[in-house]
């Protein structure tokens, strides 16, 4: 949904409620604590002045509000900021800073760096299916994320100063991005055995050594960059290298500078939005949808390191 017409659709405060309202509850309001159908509806006002409107339960008489228990839990935001962050961060093909979304709709840093990491956490894929199947093929490669080592100069950038990302992509389909501590087979392999089904017909590298004792020899199709570049023929694991590809210009060019602790969160996001690439009429729904689902994401345990 672009802003032109999620201002249209939700012109007002009451017009977002309302929707969040529906979204929560299909089928009418419950309460959250004993799950009576008899809540009725009261307003007040804030410390702040504001209108605050809350929920009461007609049998267990604890209040709630809308937004309780999800994801917009204890925000004081607008939810017609939330909506349009929402749909800024869903149809960013290639991310938005939280300084960018901040100057858009009017916040500080970091309030839009929290509200950042709560619609992120929303995109955070739960028990996905495993990539591949029957007749598909997988393609596995690696990349490294990072800048320049600490005292090491400009020029210094060595594969020890960035972090390591294992990928994990199907041929015109879904993609996985993951950081790892190493390379060794030790890590790699539960990896891959969790996520490429076990009937993939195919699994494609890039020729490096490594994945000879991980790959079974008959499913795997080794690639060999020089001799594809003079053949002409496409490039084995052209799908996992045009994930990391895109990833790293908006690395570059939204981001600038990403924390470690952080990388995976930023990993998650960005397969979410591609592995619904086709979805774009419905992925604001989808992620308000998740941001109702969810449990909160305190700040303390945020920033927990």
């Amino acid at each position: 949904m672009n802003l032109y017409n999620l201002a249209k659709q939700f012109p007002s405060e009451e017009h977002a409620l309302a929707h969040l309202m529906k979204v929560r509850w299909p089928g009418g309001i419950t309460c959250l604590y004993c799950g009576h159908d008899k809540c009725w509806l009261t307003e007040s006002k804030n410390k702040s002045g504001k209108p605050r409107r809350v929920f009461q339960c007609a049998k267990c008489k604890m209040q709630f509000s809308a937004t309780t228990g999800t994801l917009f839990h204890d925000s004081h935001l607008p939810l017609t900021k939330w909506f349009a962050a929402i749909a800024l961060m869903a149809e960013a093909k290639k991310g938005i800073s939280a300084a960018q979304l901040g100057r858009h709709i009017g916040m500080t840093y970091k309030t839009a760096w929290y509200v950042c990491h709560r619609i992120r956490e929303a995109m955070r894929e739960i028990d996905p299916e495993p990539l591949g199947g029957k007749g598909k093929t997988v393609e596995v490669d690696e990349s490294f994320v990072g800048g320049t080592e600490s005292g090491k100069g400009r020029g210094w950038t060595t594969q020890s100063a960035k972090v390591r990302v294992l990928g994990i992509a199907e041929r015109g389909g879904r993609v996985h991005l993951q950081s790892v501590s190493s390379l060794k087979n030790e890590e790699i392999k539960p990896i891959l055995d969790a996520k490429i089904d076990p009937e993939t017909e195919k699994i494609a590298t890039d020729g490096a050594t490594r994945y000879l004792a991980l790959i079974p020899a008959e499913k795997h199709e080794r690639g060999n960059h020089a001799k594809e570049k003079k053949t002409g023929k496409p490039i084995s694991n052209q799908t996992i290298e045009g994930a990391f590809s895109l990833f790293k210009r908006g690395l570059i060019g939204q981001y600038h500078q990403l924390s470690s602790w952080h990388l995976d969160r930023y990993l998650g996001e960005f397969c979410w939005r591609f592995n619904r690439r086709g979805m774009q009429p419905w992925i604001f729904g989808m992620t308000l949808n998740n941001m109702v689902c969810r449990r909160p994401l305190p700040y303390k345990k945020l920033i927990e390191f």
